[in-house]
């Protein structure tokens, strides 16, 4: 007589096998998910340093003109929001004014950064990231003379902070760190998420 050997997993093997990858998605997913919300933020910062080089280059182009940056959650014209979350854009605003008129030309336009990723902006010696617009003039030199740092926080909170910093002069560069690791905006001030 001719036996039948079984194939297959046994109960015990495959609760086994079930608890493994329980306890390794466990430890995976909270990594993913830290990954994709920098991932995210990264990809905000990148955004945020080419429009500002944009708005810088098309204020070098026509000097008589002042470039306007503002917070924007329609695409067309200013919000008036400290948020620039919701989104923003740059226009050529030829007379000036701070806002978009209908003879002004928007540039490009920002959607809405991904959930929990906030975007503000400080101008000059402000002690708050409440700036709704900003004017660029001549060579990407802010108007008025006012240093400007746009600020972006992420669920990391301060420690994982981004900025771009725009000196009177227009030069942009990266918001510094100080000695002990926080990011600062142009007064040397830490950023706070």
């Amino acid at each position: 007589m001719h036996l039948r050997e079984n194939s297959g997993f046994t109960l015990i093997e495959l609760m086994v096998t079930l608890v493994v990858i329980a306890i390794v998605a466990m430890i995976a997913v909270p990594a993913m998910s830290d990954m994709v919300t920098r991932s995210r933020t990264t990809a905000a910062y990148n955004e945020l340093q080419g429009l500002v080089g944009y708005a810088r280059s098309e204020s070098a182009k026509s000097p008589a003109q002042s470039v306007l940056l503002c917070s924007s959650n329609n695409g067309t014209s200013c919000t008036g929001q400290t948020d620039w979350s919701t989104g923003w854009l740059v226009a050529r605003d030829l007379n000036g004014n701070g806002s978009v008129d209908v003879a002004d030309t928007v540039l490009k336009v920002a959607g809405e950064l991904s959930a929990g990723i906030s975007l503000n902006v400080k101008t000059g010696a402000s002690s708050d990231f409440n700036t709704t617009t900003v004017s660029l003039i001549r060579n990407g030199a802010p108007a008025g003379g006012n240093q400007i740092t746009f600020k972006l926080c992420d669920a990391f909170g301060a420690s994982e902070a981004r900025g771009v910093v725009l000196s009177v002069s227009g030069q942009a560069r990266a918001a510094a760190r100080d000695s002990n690791g926080n990011r600062e905006d142009h007064n040397n001030i830490d950023f706070q998420c």
